[in-house]
Formats: C-alpha cells, sequence, structure tokens
C-alpha cells in the first residue's frame, strides 16, 4: 500500500486511531495500527467491512484474523510469490551450471554470466531489477544452448522454465502497481512513469502534461455516509477518468481521495478541455446511494495541471500541478486552474 505523504493528513488520522484502537482494547503493535490506519482512509472495502464489525461489538479482536486481513489488504502485493520465483531461480541457476559441468565445457565464461546475476539477484529490491536478471540469464542460456548440440535440450528445459517464471514476474508486476479498490494504476506506478517521463530524449518528442485530481469534501461524504459509500464515490469517479484516457495516458489513484493522470502528446489547450469535461461529469452525476435511494449532494472535484518543463526532477512539476489544485480548492472548489493562471493571478 502507498500512503499519503502530507504530515497534516497523517497526524488527523493518527488522532481518529489511537483512540479507537483503545476503546476496542487493541494491542498498539504496527499491524494494527496499519490496519486500523487503512481503515480510516477507506481504500479498501472488504477490510473496512471486515474492520466495521469489530468496531461495532459484532466480533472480537482476533490477532491471528487481524494478521491475516494485513497480509491480504494492507502487505506488499506478492512479497510472497517473489521468494518462491527467487527461490526457484537460484535452484535453475545451480541446475544450469551443473549440465555444463558434466557436458565437460568450459565454465569460465558461462560462470561469470551466472555469477553476475546470483549477485544481482541477492542485491535486488524491485520487482524490475528481478526481471533484468531473468532476461540476462534467459537470453544467455539460450545461447549457449544454440552453441552447444550435445546440451541444447537440457539447456533448453531450463530456459523455459525461466520463461515461464518471466511470465510471473509479469504478473506480480501488474498486481504491484494496481490500486485494489479502483482498478487504477497506484503511486508506484504513477512515480515511475513520472520519472520515465522525464527523460531527456522521451521529452524532445512530447508534451507531457499532469493532472492532479481531488474529491472535493470528500471527509464529509465519509462521515455522513460510510467508508463503503465513500468507496462507491472513489470508484465512479475512478471510472469517469478511465473513460476520459486512452492510449499512453496512465491514469492513478494518488492516494485517498486524490488522482493524478500523465497526459502524453497534448497540446494545453486539449489538456484543459479533457479537464473541465472530467469535472463537468463528475459535477452532473446526481450520486444516490443504491440501498436508500438517498442523494449524496453535491460530488464534485478541483482540478490542477501543468505541464514538464526542460530541466524538470518530478518533484518539481508535481509541485506546480498541485500548487494549481490548492489554488482551485480555494477558489471555492469545483474548478479547473493551470499552475500558469494561478501563478499569473498571484503577480497581479
Amino acid at each position: 500500500m502507498d500512503y499519503p505523504c502530507d504530515i497534516g493528513h497523517a497526524q488527523e488520522i493518527a488522532r481518529l486511531v489511537f483512540p479507537l484502537m483503545t476503546r476496542l482494547n487493541i494491542p498498539m503493535n504496527p499491524i494494527n495500527y496499519a490496519l486500523w490506519y487503512e481503515f480510516h482512509l477507506g481504500r479498501a472495502e472488504e477490510l473496512v467491512a471486515a474492520l466495521e464489525k469489530i468496531e461495532s461489538g459484532k466480533e472480537i479482536y482476533d490477532p491471528v484474523r487481524a494478521k491475516a486481513l494485513f497480509m491480504r489488504y494492507v502487505a506488499t502485493p506478492g512479497v510472497d510469490v517473489l521468494e518462491k520465483i527467487e527461490a526457484e531461480f537460484c535452484r535453475l541457476l545451480g541446475d544450469i551450471i551443473q549440465i555444463v559441468l558434466d557436458a565437460g565445457l568450459d565454465l569460465n565464461n558461462y560462470s561469470a554470466v551466472l555469477d553476475s546475476c546470483s549477485t544481482r539477484l541477492e542485491s535486488a529490491d524491485d520487482i524490475r531489477d528481478i526481471r533484468k536478471v531473468v532476461r540476462t540469464i534467459l537470453a544467455d542460456t539460450r545461447a549457449r544452448s544454440e552453441s552447444n548440440s550435445n546440451i541444447r535440450g537440457a539447456l533448453k528445459d531450463r530456459a523455459d522454465e525461466v520463461d515461464k517464471l518471466r511470465a510471473e514476474l509479469d504478473q506480480v508486476r501488474k498486481e504491484a502497481v494496481k490500486d485494489p479498490l479502483t482498478s487504477l494504476s497506484n503511486r508506484r506506478a504513477f512515480d515511475e512513469r513520472l520519472a520515465d517521463s522525464l527523460d531527456d530524449t522521451l521529452q524532445q518528442l512530447k508534451n507531457i502534461c499532469l493532472l492532479m485530481i481531488d474529491i472535493d469534501q470528500f471527509k464529509a461524504i465519509n462521515d455522513n455516509h460510510g467508508h463503503q459509500i465513500g468507496d462507491k464515490v472513489l470508484q465512479f469517479v475512478a471510472s469517469v477518468l478511465k473513460k476520459n484516457f486512452k492510449g499512453k495516458d496512465l491514469v492513478a489513484r494518488f492516494g485517498g481521495d486524490e488522482f493524478a493522470v500523465i497526459i502524453e502528446n497534448a497540446p494545453r489547450a486539449g489538456v484543459k478541455s479533457v479537464a473541465e469535461t472530467i469535472r463537468q461529469q463528475v459535477d452532473e452525476s446526481n450520486l444516490k446511494r443504491t440501498d436508500t435511494g438517498q442523494p449524496l449532494g453535491d460530488v464534485t472535484v478541483s482540478i490542477g495541471y501543468d505541464c514538464i518543463r526542460p530541466g524538470d526532477s518530478p518533484g518539481e512539476v508535481l509541485k506546480r500541478a498541485d500548487k494549481a489544485l490548492f489554488e482551485a480548492k480555494q477558489r471555492g472548489r469545483n474548478r479547473v486552474i493551470a499552475y500558469e493562471d494561478q501563478d499569473r493571478s498571484r503577480r497581479n
């Protein structure tokens, strides 16, 4: 799970979490705190529903159940799968070395490749690092297989196994960069794409802009209607965003009630137009509770945006778009503000 970096927001949630855990007599350990922190963020509908039963007294706290909920909804996705893949990959490295030895071939050159891969695997702390190791060993194993007919079959079998592991890594990768509630990309995927977008070559080829979208008065929606309805609102806004962006544009849940979009190769006028379309579609939604038919009231979004400039760091363009979003909030919410507009108004 990714968490907001805003200290004020984190402190606000902490003020809610500590009294609640004390009232429910729940031990104040990291696992429990993370669970109830997530409860107040309201990002995982099933987790909220499970913890609401404890909050209401329908169920009692169970540390085993708490750990299971933590592993399912809070821990980094795919950790257990990655450990299995790493173990299997180390086994394959040993198998390949033994095949080469048994065939009586010179191990010096090939051993250097395998040793390098093994070292890189041990120091890998990211799925992308492991995938690079897999690609290296797969390519070299296939090359050895083609040049040595007497071990071709055995090495081909191992190369096929490595290929299978690569497919598993790709699946873990997809899960690790997806927000489970909205099925949008998550903050991790956003950070990676934004960093890639700042590549000098890419900047020369494409105009890249960043939208920051925030649901107005979202806390009031949660307070008045509950976290499950709040989740439905998040899913609705996510659906509006997905409908308006296609192709290589990346739509992500940035955290809590905030979303971000990286738009490639679009003119500023086009960015403003699609932002206004999103704002208008949410504003005109007239959302109602499905259980009672009760209107949710005004559900609106504020949007700020800016485009990448030469020499930008990820933090700089993000800061400008966030300032524009803040200005949209200050001017009364439910509006779209470009950074250059808020900057100009402050100078005047």
